[in-house]
Formats: structure tokens, sequence, C-alpha cells
């Protein structure tokens, strides 16, 4: 009887956690740990992270709490270097990766990226924009960042 007591028991408060929402793995997650900085394999990618495009230009962001912050993106072609800075605009990391979405005053820019260990990063990103000079008013590019700390 006392088998069939303490089986009753667990079962109600395993019951009690699904019924209140609550998830024993993120109810055991230490406080100030993220629940989403990770990469695909788990790793805290919480860092400085800086690279390259494809095209040789430079691409830079922080990420912290759950968020992918200050995000610059620079895109060479011949005769002209075009530089996407999203220092206001944020995004969560979920499922290892991020998406940035910027409109700008005539176009867009578009980032999305994911995290393959705690300190490799790859993505593509891909604009719209005004004509200026030699620069072009649509393309598309890859890069590859390392966390710096």
């Amino acid at each position: 009887m006392r088998k069939a007591g303490a089986l009753a028991t667990g079962v109600l408060l395993a019951l009690a956690f699904v019924a209140s929402g609550c998830d024993l793995i993120s109810s055991l997650t230490p406080f100030g740990v993220g629940t989403k900085d990770y990469s695909a394999t788990g790793a805290n990618v919480n860092g400085t992270w800086a690279g390259k495009t494809g095209s040789g230009g430079d691409v830079t962001f922080q990420v912290g709490n759950d968020t992918v912050s200050q995000l610059i993106v620079q895109h060479v072609t011949t005769g002209c270097t075009l530089s996407f800075e999203a220092d206001s605009t944020t995004a969560p990391v979920v499922n290892g990766g991020f998406t940035i979405e910027l409109t700008l005053t005539q176009g867009s820019f578009v980032a999305t990226a994911t995290f393959t260990s705690a300190t490799t990063c790859s993505g593509t990103y891909s604009f719209k924009a005004l004509p200026s000079g030699d620069c072009p008013t649509a393309g598309s590019g890859s890069f590859t960042a390392n966390k710096t700390f």
C-alpha cells in the first residue's frame, strides 16, 4: 500500500507541473542564465563576434541576454562599400540562430544566421536600397563570424 501511495503522489506531482505549464528542465535553469542564447549544439554564444562577408567586408555583432545587437555588415563591390548597421535593432536567439530585418529609407536589409558552435556563426544577408553612385541597388551575400570573447 505504501508503494501505491508514493506512486500516486509522484503522478500527482508530475501532473501539477504539467498543468501549471512548468517544465522541470527550465525550472532547474540557474537564475541569470539565458534559455535561448545557445548554439544548435547547446553551447552558450554570449559575447562579441567578428568576421567577414563573402565579398570581403567586415561583420560584427554582440550577443547577450538571449539577444543579438549592434549588427554591422559590409557589402563590398568594385568601387563601393555598403555598410548596414542595426545599432538600435535587436533580435532574439531562437533555435540556435537569429534574423534581423531593417527597414531603410527606401529599401530593406535582412540577415539570417546560425550558431554552428560556441565560437562559430554563419549566415546570409540580402538588401534593396536607393541607388548611390556606383553602388548596387540590390544584392546578397554570406558571412562567417567567430566569437572574439
